[in-house]
């Protein structure tokens, strides 16, 4: 985790609490000694420490230490600080580097994590995406991030958990920033821009990955938990070479990967007690990035064509195929997305 050890550990994070807590406010060094029961020295020292592990961290002989709204270092007390008054989210776990958030969390789970447990790191070795592929995961830029949840419900509705991570991800985003992102069946979330001329729809660049697992009873079927992993490009520039033709990030200025963090974790809460609302349906439905549109896909091994429908209660992807049949795609892979040709 971030952080020195022994008592100065102690005093730094506390330090570190109560700056976020007052994120853009500045407070005297007097005030934080006082508050924290240690002398200006020792406030100093957590200052210095602080600023050493890349916190932006501003001093004022006459107001004080303040820090700085772009200041972006992930951390447990920055987490802490942006969740709201008696939060659902039961723990909190930061990481400087982990090979996975969701190999960390499920390990957890098997421990008896608590339900509303998060995970977080600054960076992945080894992020994993859907069907055994890598999430590209550097250091500094991206939040990646998985929630123990203990949802009562059976392996047929387990879609429904990613429906529901989806949906928070985009509520926080859109509460946090200006942008408005796209759900692509069934876990990624895009942002796509819009020809300032004529309105229509642009480029879409995928910025969100979801993967969602479960841990489930043999003989009941029932599941005793999931972890939902999500990896979000924050403010990445270099993607690999293989990425940067679909890649994007949200850039989202002064919000920091703390507030998307907690925001997410505590939507994403919320919305796992609701899965069977059709309301979260409906929240996901407006938000896709396929609806209406020509797409290709992959049903029972085969490659197709045809154009998205709807999206129904179970969150499985109506499509109407190019001889007019209409089938129900539960699972698989939907790429070529592209509006549908006028003849």
């Amino acid at each position: 985790m971030f952080g020195y050890g022994g008592a100065g550990m102690a005093v730094k994070d506390e330090v570190l609490r109560m700056l976020e807590a007052h994120r853009g406010e500045a407070l005297s060094g007097e005030s934080v000694a006082e508050r924290l029961s240690v002398s200006r020295a020792s406030v100093w020292k957590a200052v210095r420490a602080l600023r050493d592990e890349g916190h932006k961290i501003g001093a004022s002989t006459r107001r004080g230490y303040r820090m700085e709204p772009d200041s972006d270092v992930l951390s447990e007390e920055g987490i802490r600080a942006c969740l709201s008054e008696g939060s659902p989210v039961r723990g909190v776990v930061c990481l400087a580097s982990v090979d996975s958030t969701n190999t960390y969390a499920k390990g957890l789970a098997l421990s008896g994590g608590a339900h509303g447990t998060l995970v977080t790191a600054d960076r992945q070795t080894a992020g994993r995406g859907r069907r055994g592929r890598s999430f590209f995961s550097p250091p500094g830029t991206g939040l990646y991030m998985s929630l123990i949840l203990r949802p009562h419900i059976e392996l047929e509705r387990f879609q429904t958990v990613t429906i529901a991570a989806a949906v928070a991800v985009c509520r926080t985003i859109e509460s946090l920033t200006c942008r408005r992102p796209r759900i692509k069946w069934v876990n990624d979330i895009y942002l796509e821009e819009t020809n300032g001329l004529d309105g229509a729809d642009g480029e879409a660049r995928k910025i969100c990955g979801i993967l969602t697992e479960a841990v489930s009873d043999v003989e009941s079927g029932a599941i005793e938990s999931v972890v939902v992993g999500i990896g979000l490009n924050v403010s990445t520039r270099d993607f690999a070479p293989d990425l940067a033709r679909i890649a994007g990030s949200l850039f989202p200025g002064s919000v920091s990967r703390n507030r998307l963090a907690a925001g997410i974790a505590e939507r994403l809460m919320d919305c796992q007690e609701r899965l069977g609302d059709p309301e979260l349906i409906r929240e996901y439905r407006d938000r896709s990035l396929l609806l209406g549109r020509e797409v290709c896909f992959i049903r029972d091994g085969a490659e197709c064509r045809g154009v998205a429908l709807d999206i129904d209660a179970q969150g499985c992807l109506l499509l109407r195929e190019e001889g007019g049949t209409v089938v129900t795609l539960r699972s698989g892979e939907v790429y070529q997305v592209r509006p549908v040709r006028r003849h």
